[in-house]
This record gives structure tokens, sequence and C-alpha cells, in this order.
């Protein structure tokens, strides 16, 4: 008998000899059906799901999915049920609530009280996929990497006259982790949870009155709780700057009394919760006020002169970016958000608020030969800079201003795109431009047609020329980010879109601060053709050509496949530098293994090495700009040495001669593979491997006509094989590469 226990406690079937205090909590649904609050188990390992086949979706950790039937506390292996709530914008976020950035799966269970049998439909939306069970019988599975988009999926439950169990088994790869459902077409329908009254939490209010009469509004308790965290970051981090801060610190107190007073009933609590979530927001936005004001016209960040600026340019010549006195100059870096980390920590709406943080991760980049960070100026779940639109927020300006600041600091300028445009389609929900939270946008082609959003588009554009246009901390101003994916755009609808923002944009910061930054737009097809074409790579108002080159092994890299996704990766540059009318630059936007995240650092390493070297050596500006595809995003130490690496050798390469489109092909040594080349009449950049087990160490490269010298650099051992060297009147060029030397460039020229 005991054996038998032990087997089942070991599956959580049995999880103590001393059961949890438990009581019923009865929960309202949201104005429009949803389920706000769940008992939650996880997160559950889920090997594999990086390759979208995670073990995880077809393992059952609760020994017996279908007629799980949990209360809090109890135990179904290494984990404990516990009450969360999510809201209505978002649902639940299981990412946050486990603080966790791996793989996983989680369970969600709530018990559904129908007042009579009937027919509702379930409509909800996952990230990642999603399977259901009603009353043990599995209704919907979906194994699937997708966002959280509400009312994405929708299913037909059959109720049945009073309880009913509805359980989600929710899959984790990447990124995000959620749900949001809800209930639509039924009738008396309430949410019942087996919950710990005894348990010490945010929710203690609720938790003793657990059972009462009445129940728990969840959307008037959660605008509480955000009301009240909110206007505690805000007195903590910008006290300094708030109007009769005193007053907002009272509603803080006042409320917290109401709420803990409140003994009778879940109704009257919920009541207690709704005022004082009213209470504190007037005060906050009260106490706000000034700041608000500030935020929409505060002036330029930093007071320096326009004109003593090194305001980059293209290249004499094309093909490359100049400082002002026309050294090269050449765009090292990659993507980063401002949600992510070592930037979301200038967030002063955050606890961990430490702009000092983002300041060092300045000092780490520009240290490794980071010089330029392609930055959107929002991500919509994690901020906004305008809400309500038109109106800026002023702790997003601040949190935008620590950013840049340590980026000047160091040295570092941010190609900036004022829109998370891919963010703003899928999760309608949380940013202003919608009309369903009161916005302009209808239907997304509206984005680039409805003259009130074009202007709105120009006015964002100009308020970021206006604070921060009059220094060279920006490299460029990207207009808008992938135009022709999300807007569902014709390509005249996207030309005339660019040609008019494109052209405003200039003029007004041209007359503003007497210069104008270079401007792009993205793409994010790799290879855009016909019209789209057109605007990509040869309108005359746009500075430099940028497609996201998701291409080939280079979307979805496996082990050995790192130098085929540099192939590929190249091809796209290839491509890019052959639909020119000119000599502009061409550079990827964002990159990396979309379809396929790489869970083996060392090997994504690999992969980044060999896109970057690739864009490069192919004719691109400079290495591109990774998309990190890493949980959570970011450069690794690898990439980082990487683009350290290449900063050295391009401190010392002859880009003028390679500026241009004239171009030649050369040969590489025997004993190699030729991995890329780029020669014009003037100049030539050789790069390639020496096959592993090569003994003969010295080799024969093709020499361009009236080139005179010569210079090879180690890659992999990051160091110069020696000075610039005579090759005058040769056809051939002979040289020695040192036994420890894998990987070489080459640059032969006048």
């Amino acid at each position: 008998m005991y054996l038998l226990f032990s087997v089942l406690l070991s599956f959580g079937i049995v999880t103590s000899m001393h059961p949890e205090p438990v009581a019923d909590l009865s929960v309202r649904l949201g104005s429009e059906g949803d389920i706000l609050a769940w008992l939650v188990a996880g997160p559950y390992p889920n090997k594999g799901a990086l390759q979208l086949r995670g073990t995880g979706f077809r393992t059952d950790y609760l020994g017996g999915e279908a007629e799980a039937n949990p209360h809090e506390g109890q135990t179904n292996g290494a984990f404990h049920w516990q009450l969360s709530t999510g809201t209505v914008k978002r649902g639940i976020d299981l990412k946050g609530l486990f603080r966790w950035n791996d793989p996983g799966i989680a369970y969600c269970f709530a018990t559904i009280v129908s007042p009579n049998a009937q027919t509702v439909r379930l409509l909800f939306g996952s990230d990642d996929g999603a399977k259901v069970y009603l009353n043990g019988n599995q209704v919907f599975a979906k194994q699937i990497a997708r966002g959280i988009k509400r009312d994405e999926d929708s299913v037909a439950l059959t109720l049945r006259k009073g309880n009913n169990r509805l359980l989600f088994k929710i899959e984790q790869g990447d990124g995000d982790w959620g749900l949001m459902a809800r209930l639509v077409g039924g009738n008396g329908l309430t949410e019942a949870l087996a919950i710990d009254p005894t348990r010490h939490d945010s929710l203690s209010s609720v938790r003793r009155i657990a059972g009462s009469s009445g129940a728990w509004d969840v959307h008037g308790w959660q605008e509480y709780r955000t009301n009240r965290e909110r206007a505690i970051r805000f007195l903590a981090h910008l006290k300094e700057r708030a109007h009769e801060p005193e007053r907002l610190e009272h509603a803080l107190t006042r409320s917290a009394r109401e709420i803990d007073a409140t003994d009778s009933n879940l109704d009257r609590l919920s009541l207690a919760a709704e005022s004082s979530a009213k209470l504190i927001g007037a005060e906050y936005d009260r106490s706000r006020a000034p700041l608000v004001k500030w935020a929409q016209h505060p002036g330029p960040l930093f007071a320096v002169e326009s004109t003593s600026q090194d305001w980059l340019t293209i290249m004499k010549g094309g093909r490359y970016f100049a400082h002002r006195d026309g050294k090269p100059f050449i765009p090292i870096g990659a993507n980063h958000n401002p949600d992510w980390p070592e930037l979301v920590e200038s967030d002063p709406l955050r606890d961990d608020y430490d702009p000092a943080r983002t300041d060092r991760w300045f000092a780490k980049l520009a240290a490794n030969g980071v010089n330029v960070i392609r930055l959107m100026v929002e991500t919509p779940p994690s901020g906004n800079l305008e809400d309500p639109v038109g109106t800026i927020r002023p702790e997003h300006l601040i949190w935008l201003d620590n950013i840049v600041r340590s980026a000047r600091d160091h040295g570092i300028r941010l190609w900036m795109t004022p829109y998370d445009t891919f963010w703003m389609s899928l999760r309608k929900e949380t940013s202003p431009y919608w009309s369903q939270n009161g916005g302009p946008i209808e239907k997304p082609i509206d984005f680039l047609t409805s003259r009130k959003l074009v202007e709105l588009e120009k006015r964002r554009l100009k308020f970021l020329v206006d604070r921060y246009g009059n220094t060279d901390t920006i490299f460029a101003w990207e207009i808008m980010n992938e135009i022709d994916l999300w807007w569902g755009g014709s390509p005249e609808q996207i030309r005339d879109w660019v040609a008019e923002v494109a052209k405003e944009i200039r003029l007004y910061e041209a007359a503003k601060w007497g210069h104008s930054h270079l401007l792009t737009v993205s793409f994010s097809s790799p290879e855009p053709a016909g019209l789209n074409a057109e605007t990509a790579f040869r309108r005359r108002d746009l500075d430099f050509a940028t497609m996201h080159l998701y291409l080939g092994a280079s979307r979805a890299t496996r082990a050995g496949q790192a130098e085929q996704a540099g192939a590929d990766f190249a091809e796209g540059v290839v491509y890019a530098r052959g639909q020119l009318c000119d000599d502009r630059p061409v550079l990827d936007g964002e990159s990396g293994p979309i379809d396929h995240w790489i869970d083996d650092e060392a090997l994504d390493d690999q992969v980044f090495h060999d896109m970057s070297w690739a864009h490069l050596m192919a004719g691109g500006a400079g290495p591109g700009t990774r998309w990190p595809y890493r949980n959570p995003h970011h450069v690794t130490d690898g990439m980082l040495h990487t683009l350290k690496v290449m900063n050295q050798f391009c401190a010392e390469s002859p880009w003028h001669d390679l500026a241009g489109r004239a171009e030649i092909k050369i040969a590489v040594p025997n004993a190699t593979r030729r991995l890329s080349t780029l020669s014009t009449p003037r100049a030539t950049l050789a790069w390639f491997r020496i096959n592993a087990g090569t003994q003969h160490r010295s080799f024969d490269l093709q020499v361009p006509p009236g080139a005179t010298k010569y210079r090879a650099f180690d890659i992999s051992e990051a160091r110069w094989l020696g000075p610039t060297e005579a090759c005058r009147g040769r056809s051939t060029l002979t040289f020695s590469v040192p036994a420890d030397s894998s990987e070489i460039a080459v640059w032969i020229g006048r």
C-alpha cells in the first residue's frame, strides 16, 4: 500500500498527507466574456521547441490531463498549481509569471459554471501552440509557433448545467508566452476556482473573503493593481518631476485602507477596487500633467550646434558611408529593441529602473567595435511612445532619452525607425493606433492611405527630428519598418507613401537643423521585385537600400550549414546591388535564423560570423544587422567578438578603392574554399578558408591590373599578417600563411 501511495505521489496524483486549505472563489467573466483568472501549473520541460517539434506538447505531465480538476497548492510533478490573473488587452503573461526564458509547457485551468446546458463559442489566442480539454474531452490541438492574437482560434463548446472543467495546455518555444480566452454566445456564465484562502500575496484581500456572496471582478481589480503599481513606480523614479506628489501618495494610502476594510462580500470588494482605481488614476494624471505638457515640445535632448556634428554621407563613388571629412564609416552592429535586456532597465516605470545598466551595455558594445544599433522607438506590448495617439507619453520619452544619451556617450549611432509594425499588427490590443482602442486605424491599409494617419506618422518622425536630429548620434531615419508586409498596400500605395513622407521629412530636417540625416525604408522581402524594387533600390529621395535578408539556409541554419547560410545571405546583397540605378549603399536591416532559432550558442556564433563576413564581402556597406533570435533577445559574446574583429579589419581596408559598381572576377588559391570576393579595377578583397589538413601554407592569388600593394588579415587569430607589402607589376601574388591560420581576408589595391 505504501509503495502504491509513493508512486501516486511521484506523479502528483496524491499531493500530501495534510490537505491544503481550499475555498471556492466565484469570478465574473469580463464584459466581453474574457476568462481573466486561472489556476496555472508549470513550466514543464519542452525539449525541441525551438525546432518546432517540442516533446512537451505530447507529454502528459498531469498523469491524466483530460481529467484534471486541480485546486491551488496541489502538486503535479515538480510544480504547484497557483492562482494567476490576466488582463483584457494582454491575457495571462506566462513568461512573466514564471520568470522563464526557455522552452516550456504550462497548464491553465478554470471551472466554468453554467446555469443550464448550452452551447457557447470559445475564442482564444495563444503563444505558442495549444491543446484544449473540456470535461475530459480534447476539443482542440495545434502545435505552432506564433504570438498571441485575440480570437485567432474558435471552438464550439457544449456546456452542461453546473461545473465544466476547462483546461488549456500552452506550449512555449521562444519570445513571449501567454493566453487570451473568452466565451461568447452564452447566458449567465461565471467562473469558479478552488484557491488557498490563507496564502499571503497581492491577492490576499480577495483570498480572505473567498466563498462569500457575490463574485470577484478581475478586470476592476487588475485596473486597481495596475494603477497602484504604476503610481508607486512613478513616485519612486520621477517624484521630483511630479506635481503635488503628496496627493498621489495620499490616494494610494486611502485606497489601500478601503480595500483592507472591505470584508463582507466579493461584490463590495469589487466596488471598492473600482473606486480606488479611479481615485489613483485621477491623481496620477494630475500629478504627471506638467510632465505630459513638457513631453509634447521638449526641445532637443542635447544642447549642441548641428553644424559641429560629424554628419554621415555617402562616400564619393558610392557603395559605402563616410564621415564628414570623407573617411570611411562602416556600420557595425545589430538590432536592439528598447524592451530587450540592458535597454529595458532605462524604463522609469519598471521596478528595476537602472539607466546605469544601459550605459554599461553601450560601453561593452563600443569596446567590441559596435558603432551602430538599429532601434525601434517602441514595442507596443511593453510601451508606446504615444497614448492616446498624438500625445507623447513622458515616461516613454524619458526611457528613449536614457538610451540615446548612453549611445551618444559611447560613440554609437542609432539607426532609428518610428514604429514596430510587427507588434502593431499582431497585437492590436496593445497599440493605441487601432480603432478598438480609440485610435484612427479601422483597417490595416489605413496606415498607408488615410490622410489623418499619414499626417500622424509624419508628426511622429518630426518629433524625433526635433528631439534628436541636431546630433550625429542618429545614423539614419528608417521611415517605416517592413512597409510591404503589414498593411496590405499595393506597390503603388507603398511608392506614394514613401515619396511623400521621405520628401517632407528631409525638407523639415534640413530647415530645422541645416542638415538632414540619411533616409531609408525597409522591405521584409529579401529580394523586392517590380515596382517595390523601384522603391527599395532606385528612389532618389532615399539614401541607401534596406532589405531583411531572411534567405535560404540563413532562415533556419542547422549544424554544418554556417557557410551555406553565409552564401545564401550574400545572394541577397548581390541581388540588391544588381537592382540599383546608382552606387548607393546596400545594408541588411534584419537577418538571422527566423524559422529555426539555434539553441547551440557555438553554432549560432559561427552562423553569425559567416553571415556577417559574407554580407561585407559581397559588397554590403557593413556586416548587416542581426535580429538576435536568442531567448531573451541579445547578441552573445561570441557575436560581439566577430564584430570586434571585423571592426579591426575595416579600420585599415581600402574602402575608397572599392567604391562604385565596376567589378571584375578573381580566382582564389587551390586548397582553399572561396567564401566571397569583391573586386573593382582599383582593389580586391578576398575572403577564404584554408581546407582542413592542408600542409602547404604558401598561396598564389590573382592581382587586379594596376595594383601596387597588398595586406592579409588572419580572421581566425584577429591580426594583420605583417605590414602592407608591394606587388607592383605582378599578375599573381604569393604569400605565406602561418600554420595556425584557418581563415584569411586579403586586400590588394593601389
